[in-house]
Formats: C-alpha cells, sequence, structure tokens
C-alpha cells in the first residue's frame, strides 16, 4: 500500500483538482490522509464530502501549525509500505503511483525522485536536472548529495526509511530541505525517473514559494542542515555537497528577488537585496571558512578563456553582478597580436546576441592587449580552450580566431586569408611567443591570477552516471595532449598562479546531451561547472593557508596537512540571522 500525505490550509480553490487527481490513480492500494492545518475558507467541507465518497481517505482537523508539523502528522499516520507526499495547491499525473511505485521496487529503492511540470503562466515541462541511470546511495555517487532537489512533492519515500529515522519536519521556510537531506543520508538507494508526472503551482499566493516575507528563513533552516550533519560527526566528510546544497539554496531566493519577474516580488523585499545576500555570505563563511575562500563571493572577475569560464564563474558567484568582464571565443595569439579592424567589414557583420558580438569586436580590435589597467578587478581566471580553434591570419603579426560567434557574424565568407589549424608546429612557434607576452601583460596588471586547467570532452552523455566516447576519441586525445603542452607553456610564465583541474571528480568531463547549445567536445555540464567553481575556491583558500603560515609542516585546524587533506575543526554552532520581517 502508498500513503498519499496532503497538508491542507486555504487553498480551496485548487483542492477539489488536487483530491479528485489521488482518488483516481490507476494504482488503487491507496491510503488518503487528508491533513486540514487549521483552513478558515471551505477546505473542510471539500474534505469531508471526498471523505464520504471515498473509504481510503482519512480526514483529520487540526489547529493551525504549519506545513512541518501537519506533514509530521501524516507520517505517524500512515501505514503504507511507501509515501508520496502532494501540497493541496497542486496535482499529479493519473498514473504518478502506480509508475513510481512500479519503479521503486524494481530499483530496490528507498527513495525515487521524478520529475514535474511548472504551472505559471504557462504549463511547461521541467526535467531532472541531475539524473542516474541506475539506483546508488551518496557513498556510490559522491555527486548525488549536493545535487538533491530540496523538495518532498517530487519522491516517492520508503516509509521504513523514513520511520526508522526518526526525524520530523520544522514549520520554517526550507524544512523539506533539511527532511530530504538526513532521509540522502541514511538511503541505501536512491533512483530517479526523469518522466514529469506531478504538477507544481508555483506561483500561488499564499504558498511558501511567495511567501516572501519569511525568506530570510531560509538561512535558519541552512544552520540547521549544517547543524545536524556537525554533531553526528559527518560534516567534514560531506562538507562539499552541503556547501553545495546550502549554495544553491541562497543563490536560488537571491534570484527570484532580483531577477524573477514572473514572482512579483515586493518592491519592501527587493529593496532589502543587499541585507539578504550580506548574510547569505556570512552563513556561507560561518560555515565553510575551513575549506573553501569564501571571500571570492564579493570579489570582482576578469575573465580571458572559452565559455565554460563564464559557466564556472557563474557558478561561482551567489550575485553574478561581480563578473565584470570576459574576453571570450579567442586565442591568446590572436588576443595579443596586431589589430585586424581596418581590414574587416564588422560593420556588416550580424550577431545573434549582445555578448557574441562583443566576443568578435574584443578579439577583432585586441581590446584586452591594449589594456592599461584594471581598476576594481579582483581576479583574472584563464583557460586555454579556444586555443583549439583554428586561426585566421590577416597579414604577419596579425590573426584572429575563427569561433562559432565570427563564423555566424560572417567571418566564414574571410576568402584569401591563411587559416592556422591547432596542431602544427607553427601554432607551437606563435603560442611561444604570444603566451610570454601575455603573461607580462597580466604581471603589470599586479591582480591574482586563476588558471583553469580545461580540455575537450572525450565522452557525452543524458546520464551523471554513464556516458558514451565520442567517436572521434582519438583526435579529441591528440587536441588533449596539445592542450596539456600549452597549460605548461602558460603556468611556467605564472608561477603565482592558483591551478584549478578536476582532479577527483574526472567522471564528471563529459558533455551534457541537454545543453542548450549542443553537444559538443568544448562543452561540459552543470555539475562540473558548479563542482569546479567549489575546486576554485578550495585551492584559493589552500594557496592563502600556506601563504599565512608558512611551509612548517605543521597542520591546524582549518588548514590541509600534508596529503591535501583537511582536519577537522569547530564551526560556531550558533545562528546568524540578519533583517528583520
Amino acid at each position: 500500500m502508498v500513503s498519499v500525505i496532503i497538508p491542507i490550509y486555504n487553498t480551496e480553490p485548487y483542492l477539489e483538482e488536487c483530491i479528485r487527481s489521488v482518488c483516481g490513480q490507476t494504482y488503487r492500494d491507496l491510503e488518503i490522509i487528508l491533513i486540514n492545518d487549521g483552513s478558515t475558507d471551505g477546505c473542510g467541507e471539500i474534505c469531508r464530502r471526498w471523505e464520504r465518497l471515498d473509504p481510503r481517505i482519512r480526514y483529520i482537523e487540526k489547529e493551525n501549525e504549519g506545513q512541518g508539523a501537519a506533514r509530521n502528522l501524516g507520517i505517524r499516520m500512515a501505514s503504507g509500505d511507501y509515501l508520496v507526499f502532494v501540497d493541496s495547491d497542486d496535482y499529479i499525473s493519473r498514473n504518478l503511483v502506480e509508475q513510481v511505485h512500479q519503479y521503486i521496487v524494481k530499483q530496490e529503492a528507498e527513495i525515487c525522485v521524478y520529475a514535474h511540470y511548472g504551472i505559471g503562466d504557462r504549463l511547461y515541462e521541467t526535467p531532472l536536472d541531475y539524473k542516474i541511470s541506475r539506483g546508488c546511495n551518496i557513498k556510490e555517487n559522491k555527486e548525488l548529495f549536493g545535487n538533491m532537489t530540496p523538495v518532498l512533492c517530487n519522491k516517492m519515500f520508503s516509509s521504513q526509511l523514513i520511520k526508522n529515522a526518526g526525524i520530523t519536519m520544522s514549520n520554517r521556510m526550507c524544512e523539506d530541505l533539511v527532511f530530504n537531506a538526513q532521509l540522502y543520508a541514511r538511503a541505501k538507494k536512491i533512483c530517479m525517473l526523469d518522466i514529469p508526472l506531478y504538477y507544481y503551482r508555483y506561483r500561488r499566493e499564499g504558498n511558501m514559494t511567495t511567501d516572501y516575507g519569511r525568506y530570510m528563513e531560509v538561512e535558519q533552516s541552512i544552520d540547521e542542515l549544517n547543524r545536524i550533519f556537525k554533531r553526528a560527526g559527518i560534516f567534514e566528510e560531506n562538507w562539499v555537497s552541503l556547501y553545495e546544497i546550502s549554495f544553491a539554496m541562497f543563490k536560488e531566493i537571491l534570484f527570484r528577488i532580483k531577477k524573477r519577474e514572473d514572482f512579483n516580488v515586493p518592491r519592501e523585499i527587493k529593496n532589502q537585496y543587499p541585507i539578504f545576500l550580506n548574510s547569505f555570505r556570512k552563513c556561507l563563511k560561518k560555515w565553510f571558512f575551513s575549506f573553501v575562500e569564501t571571500d571570492m563571493q564579493e570579489k570582482n572577475y576578469l575573465l580571458v578563456g572559452s565559455y565554460n569560464l563564464r559557466s564556472l564563474v557563474h557558478a561561482l558567484l551567489l550575485d553574478e553582478d561581480f563578473l565584470r568582464e570576459d574576453y571570450g571565443a579567442c586565442s591568446i595569439i590572436s588576443l595579443m597580436s596586431e589589430k585586424s579592424e581596418d581590414a574587416l567589414p564588422l560593420e556588416k557583420w550580424k550577431y545573434k546576441n549582445a555578448y557574441r558580438k562583443r566576443c568578435v569586436e574584443q578579439d577583432v580590435r585586441k581590446a584586452f592587449c591594449r589594456k592599461k589597467e584594471a581598476k576594481g578587478i579582483d581576479y583574472i581566471v584563464v583557460d586555454l580552450m579556444d586555443e583549439v580553434l583554428d586561426l585566421v591570419e590577416i597579414r604577419d603579426g596579425s590573426y584572429i580566431t575563427e569561433s562559432e560567434f565570427l563564423k555566424e557574424a560572417g567571418g566564414e565568407d574571410l576568402e584569401g586569408y591563411n587559416r592556422i589549424p591547432f596542431l602544427c608546429e607553427k601554432r607551437r612557434v606563435l603560442f611561444r611567443q604570444y603566451v610570454a607576452q601575455f603573461c607580462q601583460k597580466l604581471k603589470e596588471l599586479e591582480i591574482p591570477v586563476i588558471v583553469v586547467k580545461e580540455y575537450l570532452c572525450e565522452k557525452h552523455s543524458m546520464y551523471y552516471d554513464m556516458a558514451s566516447f565520442y567517436d572521434e576519441i582519438e583526435e579529441i586525445r591528440e587536441q588533449n595532449r596539445e592542450l596539456e603542452w600549452c597549460y605548461g607553456q602558460l603556468c611556467m610564465h605564472l608561477p603565482d598562479a592558483v591551478e584549478v583541474d578536476a582532479s577527483g571528480f574526472e567522471e564528471l568531463q563529459f558533455t551534457y546531451e541537454g545543453f542548450p547549445f549542443g553537444c559538443r567536445p568544448v562543452y561540459y555540464n552543470p555539475v562540473y561547472y558548479q563542482r569546479m567553481a567549489v575546486r576554485m575556491g578550495e585551492r584559493n583558500h589552500r594557496k592563502k593557508v600556506y601563504a599565512r603560515h608558512g611551509a612548517t609542516g605543521e597542520s591546524r585546524p582549518g588548514q590541509p596537512d600534508s596529503d591535501g587533506i583537511f582536519k577537522k575543526s569547530e564551526v560556531n554552532d550558533s545562528c546568524h540571522i540578519t533583517g528583520n520581517y
């Protein structure tokens, strides 16, 4: 039997559709628990009528305590082998329980995650951002925990898992995030079904998502989550995932406040955006200062390299306005060579967007090479992925990069100009020459440099636990060997740069088939960018720790030992909340 738990509070316009969708399930062995949490509208009458119509319904009326308390009561009442949670303003597909129950039993899993439809101005399908092809647990798959979806309504749970855990939900916002995380940590197997079966009404006035005055409660929930893991003695081994969960939740709230026009966030909340941003940063610093350089959240960045760098730094920042400048779709050779604009018809070329136009024009006009200073920039981040692109030789000493942006703008018709491919001796000679000039330029700017060692992807996949090699694998590997040589040249000239790579999570080095710009070896996947952003903060922190304490051979709390592994350190357990609502 499957128990369906529906907490109800003042959702009269939607409740009929919700209950009907549950009672009409193709899977009939249901226990339907309706918890009326002190509704003041007509919800009680609707529930009593359905209770008379369907003997599987158990209806309870109680004083208003909040959604968490209502769900806790539903869990205590439930007698099914599996539990499903449905919010009373949402509804579910007719075969949700049947499909998910069949799959979770087949997988012998304790949690099954499924996709959903969002209901706003329109109905849209929301596939799982992170998905695996076969069940596993967080010890077998390190990325599973950090990419946990925080809500309850897109999961079926083993009731034994929940009851053995002995945990309850609070009534604050994001109470389901804390609940889910504890269950993920205990589950022997979690599986995923990337089929949209739940209909989520995310913009209804009065639900938790639009209860803007309670947004600061998110920080309290994050504090609770990290404190639970700290007291259990498993914080250090799970710090990366806990950081990713905390960061993602804070960024989502900030994005809603600042950017999501469809949420209609009140002006008084928008005006307090700096308070939210500052408070969330302090929370991250309080819990994770021993592992990552959290101050990088409030630094300004200049990027030189591929589009991957934008995705990576976006994943690093809570507020993406700190990405101040970038020079993309451009080889270092082209970047540092002589101007080409007098020979090229820039004014006649067409572009898909302002970013692509800016990249091409910066390349042609050699904007970085002519840069005299970089005021307000705290870090320069570099990768060499765009070195694999062909160079177009405009004249001796003047080159441009034959990027996709250049081609779509009209540059593919540059007849009569010599092309210089990546894999040839002339490119090596040019790279040696211009990388030295580039590094000298960086030294003159006197800004710390981070080198991100990224390579062409050898694999592609739609799942995070399996991938297939590209057909042109040998060609990709040959280019990657040349890229490795290029990084060696770059780092030789920048001995003080922080070097960042994917060592330890190489399984994430694949192209995601759902990437909007296509499945190509030059792109990675969202989880890779997220993990590399953490690595950037980790490596920068490590360098600063060593710089402060010197090579004494002593490992202090919060700094790496000789093997690069952080020792346990105490974290202040007190909540840090700012802002009054």
